[in-house]
């Protein structure tokens, strides 16, 4: 009962604290932009690895997601439930674009069909379960995909040198992470409201490490599945990919001590304050996008001076 009281006052202190940020539904078409350098990310095979294996599964995982948080669509507070609905609009244009991306890297000559087969089965387990652990779930997977946005819009190392046509979609995507990265957690918090606080905390945290779980069996056998497409033995790119994930600045690494503090009673997102990484990836995507547009106004200038003499 003393637990359960402790616990309580954690989680209301942390639902009044900062962190959050209003939620946008940003425009943002791939337009089947190409991968012209395999590898794109600065020319690492093992860097390109992991975020092509992250694209793979974003698809099907995203549209699971949508489906899950869409059963709540009506049953939460008025304020929830508009950012629940612009959840919705963020992640299903998530997963649109993340298609589009799929669909270059297999002209590119990568094979991902294992990968979206391997995730593909796990949405499939979820199939028949109830709405609320579909809510955790997502809950919890939120959670890794704010810190490893948060991290990526943190430390630009991780993405440096990336190709152009690529870096877009990854700016766009992670500052949206970052920015719904509490609505998933807040309708689970409305949807237990009747638990108990030990119950809740017992729920999350036991589904949390199932996902974890998931994600490094799946996310690491990804990897080497695409590094084996680029000539690298077994061997050879198992321990590539988890020199690149967990050696001194490695991506995994960095994200080990956010993804604890999800385990402590009384967490909510809103007492990491990364606020700032929004402006930050904001800033860079809006640059991406007008260097973009200069790249091509040119061709636009001559389209439009023939045009007339067509007529």
């Amino acid at each position: 009962m003393q637990r359960d009281k402790k616990i309580n006052r954690g989680n209301q202190t942390a639902q009044k604290a900062g962190g959050l940020a209003d939620l946008t539904a940003r425009e943002f078409r791939q337009n089947g932009a190409a991968i012209p350098r395999r590898h794109w990310v600065g020319g690492d095979p093992f860097a390109t690895a992991f975020f092509n294996s992250l694209s793979a599964i974003f698809p099907q995982g995203e549209a699971f997601m949508v489906r899950s948080m869409a059963a709540w669509r009506g049953k939460m507070p008025p304020k929830l439930d508009a950012d629940l609905r612009k959840f919705l609009e963020q992640e299903a244009a998530h997963s649109r674009e993340h298609e589009d991306m799929n669909g270059a890297l297999t002209k590119s000559g990568y094979d991902i069909s294992a990968l979206e087969a391997v995730i593909g089965k796990l949405v499939a387990r979820f199939k028949g379960r109830s709405d609320i652990t579909k809510l955790l779930a997502t809950a919890c997977i939120e959670h890794f995909t704010a810190i490893i946005a948060a991290e990526i819009l943190e430390n630009g190392s991780h993405l440096a040198g990336a190709d152009e046509e690529q870096l877009p979609i990854w700016i766009w995507h992670a500052v949206e992470e970052v920015e719904h990265k509490a609505v998933a957690y807040d309708c689970f918090l409305e949807a237990t409201k009747e638990w108990s606080a030990l119950k809740r905390v017992s729920a999350r945290n036991l589904m949390m490490f199932v996902i974890t779980a998931s994600f490094f069996i799946n996310r690491t056998r990804g990897q080497v599945t695409l590094l084996r497409q680029d000539g690298f033995g077994r061997i050879a790119a198992l321990f590539g990919t988890l020199r690149y994930g967990f050696a001194k600045g490695g991506l995994g690494r960095n994200v080990l001590k956010p993804w604890a503090r999800f385990l402590k009673p009384g967490f909510h997102p809103a007492q990491i304050d990364d606020r700032h990484l929004i402006t930050k990836g904001e800033r860079l995507f809006a640059d991406l996008q007008a260097a973009d547009k200069a790249k091509q106004q040119p061709a636009e200038r001559r389209k439009n001076i023939r045009l007339p003499k067509a007529a």
